[in-house]
């Protein structure tokens, strides 16, 4: 027996350690991101409830200031309650979010790998800090700001409510052909939306925030979706890889070719040289696959070279090589630079150069194509074919004795079926799937809260015009539709608003959750869009029909007087 060569390996060279932990930095890389979004929207809801509580609370601050009581302890008196509540509901999602969500994740990826009964979700005291400090200092500079606002005046002038905003022009009144068109209802309906400017544009924000974020979330599964299509059905179009051994006797490996050539229901083959390269240009490096296929003039049959934007093919190069996208953007090269490629074959180090001809449309690992004859001319020699790529229409049982009879062929040291590939991406997708579910679940349900927040400040601040509207005669359903008409317009922005922002926002999430082994799909579908649409506006209508009954709840009379 010949002397076997040792690999020693330390672990993060395990493949399912390296996986667990590519795993583990895309969501580290996703938990970068949505956070700070979820954030700006829950501190955008927090600025407008507190600023809303002491606008109304106007009496009860010029009551306090007329009996002697300091600024500084009113504002005190909110900035206190303000506090009670963030800290309060801070903890409270430190601790479902360290704990409770990490598990759902965890055991979702648990899934996919043995060896794993348990697992720890310790409490990130340096985030959970960040994060009540966070919240404490938007909500706590929103309280102080209001505050400050309102007691600038004096005493008398408080204890008197605010006079309502007086309704101003708007741009569609210069524009006659549309403004002479729109009925009572759709006038009334524009005016107001630009009378209440804050309002309309905490609701644009709000709604387009959660739009984009639900977005984000369908979006990052129609772009890893469209990986395993893409790589193993559009790109690689061989059905199997079959590895051959170098070290066998000549007549092992033409017994090999001769069953390729002989097999029933095998249509074609290629031999192909596979080996581990080292790519540099101009200081950065990665490592890649360097392939070199037997007959170039036949690799449309087992492999496609594109370009992602235009799906335009290109012919294999003679003169250069063909890079993958993912490992042209690490290296920085460009078609038409010269990149080094380092082999090390038996401790001896070989360093060549060719020119980058074409940058290829990929998605998993980093691969580097080059013709049989650039390779010969770079490395003084003949490749060394040790892959045999095949294509066949089988069953999945057929495939299964193929992949048994070229086992037991000396020659044969393995055999890969392009099927697997797919099955583990549609693993990996299942499990990524949960991950997402949350993310859209909480965008929608912020959705909700935004939006019932500010309908509830809508009706609250006009309570005398919406009583005024009732004394005049119109019903329930008509004061009802009076304010819903504004809703759904002001929804509908904030979709248009979300589909732009979440486009942005999901090109810069997917490269930021990529690792260096894989590139993700860079489009939504626009069912994605719809879906996300649909659920914003469906929140919009189960606001508006929970706040109907607060509609009918107006009492004329006590809202007419209350100014008394």
């Amino acid at each position: 027996m010949e002397v076997p060569s040792w690999y020693i390996l330390n672990r993060d060279k395990i493949p399912s350690y390296a996986s667990y932990e590519m795993d583990a930095d895309r969501m580290g890389n996703l938990g970068e991101v949505f956070p700070v979004i979820f954030f700006l929207v829950a501190a955008l809801v927090s600025l407008t409830a507190m600023t809303r509580m002491i606008e109304e609370q106007r009496t009860a601050i010029g009551t306090l200031k007329a009996l002697g009581y300091s600024d500084l302890v009113i504002a005190a008196k909110y900035f206190s309650y303000a506090m009670l509540a963030t800290v309060g509901g801070s903890v409270l999602g430190v601790i479902i979010g360290s704990i409770t969500l990490p598990r759902v994740i965890i055991s979702a990826y648990g899934m996919m790998y043995t060896g794993l009964p348990e697992y720890l979700t310790p409490l990130n005291w340096d985030q959970a800090l960040l994060a009540v400090l966070a919240s404490m200092a938007s909500t706590g500079i929103a309280t102080l700001g209001a505050s400050y606002h309102e007691l600038r005046a004096k005493p008398a002038q408080l204890m008197r409510p605010e006079a309502p905003k007086s309704g101003r022009r708007v741009f569609l009144e210069h524009i006659p052909f549309i403004w002479k068109h729109l009925n009572f209802t759709g006038k009334s309906t524009i005016r107001n939306l630009m009378r209440y400017k804050k309002r309309f544009f905490m609701t644009v924000i709000g709604i387009g925030g959660c739009m984009s974020l639900m977005l984000v979330g369908f979006g990052i599964q129609d772009s890893i979706a469209v990986v395993a299509k893409r790589q193993y059905t559009d790109i690689f179009t061989y059905d199997a890889a079959v590895n051959v051994n170098t070290k066998a006797s000549r007549e092992d490996k033409e017994a090999l070719l001769k069953l390729s050539d002989s097999y029933q229901g095998l249509d074609e083959y290629m031999k192909v040289a596979y080996q581990s390269v080292d790519l540099e240009y101009d200081g950065n490096e990665q490592s890649a696959a360097l392939q070199v296929p037997g007959d170039t003039e036949r690799i449309q049959d087992f492999l496609s070279l594109r370009k992602r934007e235009s799906n335009i093919t290109y012919d294999f190069p003679k003169e250069g090589v063909a890079l993958t996208e993912k490992a042209a953007k690490v290296l920085g090269a460009k078609v038409g630079d010269v990149i080094t490629i380092k082999t090390d074959d038996d401790d001896d180090v070989k360093s060549v150069q060719a020119k980058v001809s074409v940058i290829t449309e990929n998605y998993i690992l980093h691969y580097a194509y080059m013709a049989p004859e650039l390779y010969e001319e770079l490395y003084g020699e003949a490749p060394e074919y040790n892959q045999l790529w095949l294509n066949y229409e089988m069953s999945d049982k057929d495939q299964e004795a193929l992949g048994k009879a070229f086992i037991k062929q000396e020659a044969c040291s393995g055999v890969t079926f392009i099927s697997k590939g797919l099955g583990d991406m549609d693993d990996m997708m299942s499990t990524l799937n949960e991950v997402i579910y949350i993310l859209i679940i909480s965008a929608g349900l912020l959705a909700f809260v935004v939006l019932y927040n500010l309908n509830s400040i809508n009706i609250t601040e006009r309570k005398r015009e919406l009583a005024t509207l009732k004394v005049l005669g119109f019903y329930d359903g008509e004061v009802g539709a009076y304010v819903y008409r504004e809703n759904i317009l002001l929804t509908i922005i904030g979709i248009v608003f979300g589909c732009f922002m979440g486009m942005l926002l999901h090109r810069f999430v997917v490269e930021t959750v990529e690792v260096d082994a894989m590139m993700f799909g860079r489009i939504i579908q626009p069912v994605s869009y719809a879906i996300s649409a649909a659920l914003a506006m469906a929140f919009s209508l189960l606001v508006n029909g929970m706040m109907y009954w607060r509609l009918k709840k107006i009492d004329m009379i006590e809202s007419l007087k209350s100014v008394e």
